[in-house]
């Protein structure tokens, strides 16, 4: 494997220092400049911070691949513009094709209304059309996908009705996943979608990605990991999560023990406890501010999220739970304590954790319950006070107190839903988009959300930037040092290398 020398670089605030990597490993660490190897490949840093690599706690890479063929209706602000994006997606579809779309969000619209089928049958006589909110909680289906997959008959709050009891449109939780499930899929549009992302995870500095593997396509998305990983085609590591319903499956075909290496491996099984906020699925102890009537959605009971939870401590696999409200966090935290104790060796943790309130961040301290975060959803969610009212929402996504109080915290995009930026991340984490808070985080512990918890929270090893470590680095293009987190935004990623292989590079020679 070609040698790699960063000269120039700025570690731990020092100043004209270098890296040398070579069969994957940092060989050589330290200040002042170091002669190149015969044939090495030399990526001037003038100045730019040297990290470790950044890791996403929590991603979708398909779906998110999925959505640069789809339509994309994120930054939609009325239906009228939702309309014009999914006619221009039925006009490249044939007749009978399903159109797919993700990214609307109600709150940007006049009004705030969900909107209906009424709004989208006259469009698209001939496609099943599915939109999703931004969410993923959430989506909107037209009278030809009713009509396709015989929903007219379902009963149940994940089916809305309007007053006269007709189907609106809108499916909810549960619901969605079984309208995704009769999509049409292969394992070879899979490894495509997989693949379309990974250059852009390279250029934020990525180098490894906690990766969601969905309910509706497990087999597809699973053979295309087997495919890419075995060819040597995946460019960045990945920590992969399953559905519980792929159990069975994993081990009848034996995908577990073709994911079991350094570059992509099953680490556990996602579990969702309930919804989201934006949507108001996400499961609270008290209603909704701005819907007295609603507490959200718990997807399981007690007993039945403890089996699940269950299940995969028994096969040896750490369980994450999704989990937003502060009535799922409670859940899932009970439900984790309940199976592992107090020291919770299998790291099993909680995905967003968002509403915290201090007596639950105290009970997930005690058992060793941790979390994975998404600090762009404290910018994103313009609408958090409506939802929760003043009180409740100085709980939300309280960053600062869970890592003083004891929670492993790592950073992650939740991509598509937010951008995969790290650094946009961690902006957030230190900025709150510049809303006066105790919560914000300081540049080192928000890089520690994307680097050391990032590895504890997916069973790597937290080596860091130390001869004879992993090289998994990223080369940021400016000096951090003393930055001031505002202008934090600003900063590009120069190089990423995962495994010492260059991923991306600006100016290598």
């Amino acid at each position: 494997m070609r040698g790699v020398l960063i000269r120039d670089c700025s570690i731990g605030g020092k100043a004209g220092c270098h890296a040398y990597c070579e069969d994957g490993k940092i060989i050589s660490l330290g200040e002042g400049r170091m002669t190149p190897p015969d044939g090495a490949q030399v990526i001037d840093a003038n100045g730019g911070t040297l990290c470790p690599g950044f890791i996403d706690s929590h991603c979708h890479p398909f779906e998110y691949g999925w959505l640069k063929r789809s339509v994309d209706l994120r930054g939609t602000t009325s239906m009228t513009a939702v309309r014009l994006r999914v006619v221009a997606g039925i006009q490249r579809a044939r007749p009978g094709e399903w159109v797919t779309g993700m990214g609307w969000d109600q709150e940007s619209f006049p009004g705030k209304a969900m909107p209906g089928r009424a709004e989208i049958d006259d469009i698209s006589p001939d496609n099943p059309v599915v939109l999703s909110r931004v969410c993923g909680h959430v989506a909107l289906v037209n009278g030809r996908t009713i009509e396709a997959l015989g929903l007219s008959n379902r009963t149940g709050e994940e089916f809305e009705r309007d007053k006269k009891g007709a189907l609106t449109g809108i499916v909810k939780e549960r619901a969605v996943e079984e309208v995704y499930e009769k999509l049409p899929r292969s394992a070879e549009r899979s490894a495509a979608d997989l693949q379309s992302i990974e250059a852009e995870a390279g250029r934020l500095g990525l180098t490894t990605i906690h990766c969601i593997v969905s309910r509706d396509a497990f087999r597809e998305e699973l053979e295309a990991l087997v495919t890419l990983n075995t060819s040597g085609s995946l460019s960045l590591r990945y920590r992969v999560y399953v559905p519980p319903e792929a159990l069975d499956y994993i081990h009848a075909t034996g995908v577990g023990n073709k994911l079991a290496g350094l570059r992509a491996r099953i680490n556990g099984v996602k579990i969702y406890a309930d919804g989201s906020l934006g949507a108001r699925t996400a499961a609270l102890r008290e209603p909704y501010t701005d819907d007295k009537s609603n507490v959200g959605i718990l997807r399981y009971t007690d007993e039945d999220l403890s089996e699940l939870v269950e299940v995969a401590d028994s096969r040896g696999m750490q369980a994450i739970v999704h989990a937003i409200g502060d009535r799922a966090v409670e859940q899932a935290t009970e439900a984790i304590a309940r199976v592992a104790g107090r020291n919770n060796p299998r790291r099993h943790r909680i995905e967003h954790a968002s509403l915290l309130p201090k007596d639950l961040r105290s009970k997930m301290a005690k058992h060793s319950v941790h979390a994975a975060v998404q600090p762009l959803f404290i910018t994103s969610d313009t609408w958090a006070i409506d939802r929760l009212g003043e009180e409740r929402v100085r709980e939300l996504y309280p960053l600062k107190s869970m890592l003083a109080e004891g929670i492993v915290a790592s950073g992650s995009s939740d991509s598509p839903i937010e951008s995969m930026s790290p650094i946009l991340g961690m902006w957030a984490a230190m900025t709150r988009g510049g809303g006066e808070s105790g919560e914000k985080l300081s540049l080192k512990e928000a890089l520690s959300l994307y680097t050391v918890n990032g590895c504890f929270n997916g069973f790597d090893t937290a080596e860091g930037l130390a001869e004879g470590a992993p090289a998994d680095i990223t080369l940021l293009d400016s000096d951090t040092t003393d930055m001031h987190p505002a202008l934090f935004r600003k900063v590009g990623v120069l190089a990423t290398i995962v495994g010492g292989t260059v991923v991306h590079s600006y100016g290598a020679a």
